[in-house]
């Protein structure tokens, strides 16, 4: 099945089924690529490859200097791509990546924000003039949801105006096959008036100021129609409020998002807490509890107090 263009696209066509995004997809077929031609290159195939030579690809990966993180991605990858030659065929192949991961990553551990850094960030925060048309008109809108409302960029490329009620304050955030369910989440009263504002003055002017005649139900239209210029505007994005705020401990958009919830869970537990971020089970969101750090804080307070 060496780098075969029709396998390929039906696994292309897999992910999207199984609501992948653009970027995820692209990212799994260079991987798969990348290890049918080692296969290749060593007279193997998927159905004649065992678990000596994946560990032998393994080993391939680290002679290139990919890190332990690098390589457990490309094999849950492989795991994704041998659970898809399975339902092409009646005789089953075995799945040798499906198990096997390297150990010793560290788990990732989100740099939190208070509540007031990101009040500060969101007030504070002014969009350049220099921006593209169709990124200052939105960018602060953008940066609330992902402050307030705890969105990341593949929830607010779902949002279409019908799920904005300006009227009742709320926001309706489809969900996703996945990991995701939809929600109805409360605006803040700042954010009204300038999602009205933009909606009625600003929607649909793009890149040099000329509003689209293309028609969209898409909130943030036109950048939310094509996601590379969404992930586009959410590097800018990023690139100003390090720029604007170089004592503020920021690193990624995601890292609003994660203070968010983590905010969510000191406030009302983490039930709500996972209604509110939309995640399907408990585990998605107990990575972003802070109460142990917290606990701990309070213990050093208590018995080494600095003097």
């Amino acid at each position: 099945m060496k780098n075969n263009p029709i396998i390929l696209e039906g696994f292309e066509q897999w992910l999207i089924g199984r609501k992948y995004v653009v970027l995820t997809i692209a990212h799994f077929l260079r991987q798969v690529t990348l290890f049918t031609s080692w296969l290749s290159s060593q007279d193997l195939t998927e159905t004649t490859a065992g678990y000596k030579d994946l560990l032998a690809y393994i080993g391939y990966l680290q002679s290139l200097e990919k890190s332990k993180s690098n390589i457990n991605t490309t094999l849950r990858i492989i795991a994704h791509y041998y659970q898809y030659l399975n339902t092409l065929s009646v005789n089953q192949i075995s799945n040798i990546a499906l198990n096997v991961r390297l150990r010793g990553v560290a788990q990732y551990q989100p740099l939190l924000l208070t509540e007031a850094e990101l009040l500060d960030l969101y007030q504070e925060y002014q969009t350049p003039v220099s921006n593209r048309g169709y990124y200052k008109y939105s960018n602060k809108l953008i940066l609330g949801f992902l402050i307030f409302q705890g969105l990341d960029r593949h929830d607010i490329l779902k949002l279409e105006l019908s799920d904005l009620d300006l009227e009742k304050g709320k926001l309706y955030v489809p969900g996703g096959a996945r990991i995701k369910n939809s929600r109805t989440l409360l605006l803040e009263a700042h954010q009204i008036y300038p999602l009205h504002s933009y909606i009625t003055q600003y929607r649909g002017i793009g890149k040099n100021g000329i509003k689209s005649k293309s028609a969209s139900q898409k909130l943030f239209h036109p950048n939310c129609d094509n996601e590379h210029r969404l992930n586009e505007q959410c590097s800018v994005l990023t690139q100003t409020i390090k720029k604007q705020f170089p004592k503020l401990a920021y690193k990624s958009l995601s890292q609003l998002k994660h203070s968010r919830i983590s905010i969510w869970i000191t406030q009302y537990g983490l039930r709500k807490a996972q209604y509110l971020s939309g995640y399907k089970g408990v585990d998605g969101i107990e990575r972003y509890r802070n109460q142990d750090m917290n606990d701990l804080t309070q213990q050093i307070e208590k018995f080494h107090p600095l003097q």
